[in-house]
């Protein structure tokens, strides 16, 4: 081979190499770009699945909150005290805060302060959970015609409250006014209809009326064990004679209890024969065609119209 041959091999030769080398240096440049771009991509995923955990993450003020009604949803009242100390030092005080402090007060026995407290709430939000807890509060001590009072303007500032109206109708019924208490108990009765504890008061408001059929009829829609059945009934017999003594021209339901202490003394306010939650359920279904029924049938009966709200 001409030595101009061999060196034109030579120049072609070199000339691959380089086209190699190029090619390679290109696609590992491109590759690092790739990682590099693949990096970025996951450092802003990343960043923004961060941002987002932050902005979804709770504060501490609604940490704390959240702990305060836990507590409360589990009776921890005392528990529920600290925490709601803790949320007024980090975020200081509001009407709803102030309202879980005094329910935590009543029911810590602190009625005093807790008194306070709810009289503190009466132009704010929460005045309608005020005069309910006043209202219960009235009936711990035995006043019943100012828990009646009370309870009826919490009912007047909270019309669809199940537990407002049920803790009304039950005032009515140990203050003897079973007419009084038939209204309450029975808008309490469709707007919780699965409540066993309103269900309870119901069939004991018929009792008392003299109405069996009818609360038997209640306590079958509502599934009432027999021991509770027991129990609606013994407060029945109890609270009739008070019914009718009520209905006297001469007799208040502040002279019943002050002229028979032993009548009112150590029965709540609240009444929960049937180990039902304070809070009613939300409402499902109207209330059974029977129970209904039977309310309308007690309706019949005469009775001494009062005012719900007592000024």
């Amino acid at each position: 081979m001409r030595n101009d041959q061999r060196a034109g091999l030579r120049v072609l030769a070199l000339g691959a190499v380089m086209l190699v080398s190029g090619c390679a240096a290109t696609s590992q440049e491109s590759a690092w770009k790739v990682v590099q771009q693949q990096q970025e991509a996951q450092m802003a995923m990343r960043q923004h699945e961060a941002d987002e955990a932050r902005r979804q993450a709770p504060t501490q003020p609604q940490l704390l909150m959240s702990l305060v009604r836990e507590a409360q949803s589990q009776g921890r009242y005392f528990a529920s005290l600290a925490y709601i100390d803790a949320y007024v030092q980090a975020a200081g005080s509001n009407p709803e805060i102030e309202a879980l402090r005094a329910e935590a007060l009543r029911l810590t026995g602190q009625p005093t302060q807790s008194e306070a407290a709810y009289r503190a709430l009466l132009g704010t939000p929460q005045a309608a959970r005020a005069w309910h807890g006043l209202g219960l509060l009235a009936g711990a001590r035995g006043d019943l015609d100012r828990a009646a009072a009370d309870l009826g303007r919490a009912a007047a500032l909270a019309p669809t409250d199940a537990q407002v109206l049920n803790d009304l109708g039950y005032a009515h019924l140990l203050a003897g006014r079973p007419g009084d208490a038939r209204l309450p108990l029975g808008k309490a009765a469709e707007l919780a209809p699965g409540n066993a504890k309103v269900l309870s008061n119901l069939a004991l408001l018929l009792l008392v009326q003299g109405d069996e059929g009818g609360a038997g009829r209640v306590m079958d829609d509502a599934g009432l064990p027999d021991p509770v059945r027991e129990e609606v009934r013994r407060l029945a017999a109890e609270l009739k004679p008070l019914a009718s003594r009520a209905s006297e021209p001469s007799y208040s339901a502040a002279r019943i209890a002050r002229d028979d202490p032993a009548a009112m003394a150590a029965r709540p306010i609240v009444q929960d024969v049937s180990g039902a939650p304070a809070t009613a359920p939300a409402p499902s279904a109207p209330v059974p065609r029977e129970s209904a029924a039977a309310l309308r049938a007690s309706a019949e009966q005469p009775y001494d119209h009062r005012p719900v709200v007592r000024q």
